[in-house]
């Protein structure tokens, strides 16, 4: 099954006005917004929030469009012919909507600016980056608290999703789809939070400690890779038990 990059990339190359400047969207600049917009619909108030919709049989439909905020075609809608065509397929000049707002902004554009879409795009990764914003810890058993419970959270996932898990072993593909949900949606928000939170708090570490930190550090940028890339690397280590043990509140 492909991940949500690649279903992005094949929707915008078959999208409408495929023949016009603009279409050829960079994997990597995918790959940014889904990072950037962690997952949700840009636009303010959708009702559908998550880009990824959980069906009763616990599998997942991606929702995740790409949205110009200046029209790639030369009679689109916030059209400006002016426009370079990498200007128009860089990530500056794209966000990700649902299928109705996708639908609304373009069909009603009168009502929707340039100016109000750029605005949706900061606001929406501000947010984002607010979500994750990393603190300075005085304590060494602050920092464990910290990340201990974002090893919690993403255990219970792996637990309940994971391709190990018994609801995992009941799907045919290697991993469940709301396996793929939850990493792209939770894990690696988690796993980045942790990185970022180890990197302000190096000082809090052991020296003997440090190998366990690389290797839990190469076991996210590995997942991350993988779900958002596809790029499967077999020597990509596992998450090491070790980083438990380490980290458990004092």
């Amino acid at each position: 099954m492909r991940d949500l990059a690649s279903v992005i990339v094949a929707r915008t190359v078959s999208s409408r006005c495929e023949r016009d400047r603009g279409r050829k969207i960079l994997q990597d600049t995918v790959m940014r917004l889904v990072g950037a917009g962690a997952g949700w619909c840009y636009r303010p108030e959708c009702t559908t929030g998550s880009l990824w919709h959980v069906l009763e049989d616990k599998t997942a439909v991606k929702l995740a469009e790409v949205a110009h905020i200046v029209a790639a075609s030369s009679d689109g809608p916030r059209a400006d012919s002016g426009a370079q065509e990498e200007v128009l397929a860089s990530f500056d000049n794209l966000l990700l909507l649902c299928p109705n707002c996708h639908t609304i902004v373009d069909k009603a554009h009168a009502s929707f600016p340039v100016e109000l879409m750029q605005e949706w795009k900061r606001s929406h990764e501000a947010r984002v980056r607010g979500v994750l914003e990393i603190k300075r810890f005085s304590t060494r058993g602050e920092l464990n608290v910290a990340i201990y419970s974002l090893l919690l959270d993403n255990r219970a996932i792996w637990r309940q999703y994971g391709p190990d898990s018994a609801s995992g072993q009941l799907i045919i593909t290697d991993v469940s789809d709301v396996w793929r949900s939850k990493v792209f949606t939770e894990i690696i928000p988690n796993n980045l939070k942790i990185v970022k939170l180890l990197e302000a708090n190096s000082d809090h570490l052991a020296p003997n400690e440090l190998d366990v930190v690389a290797q839990f550090r190469l076991h996210a940028a590995a997942l991350e890779e993988r779900h958002l890339s596809g790029v499967i690397n077999q020597a990509a280590p596992r998450f090491p038990d070790a980083f438990d043990s380490v980290f458990k509140p004092m």
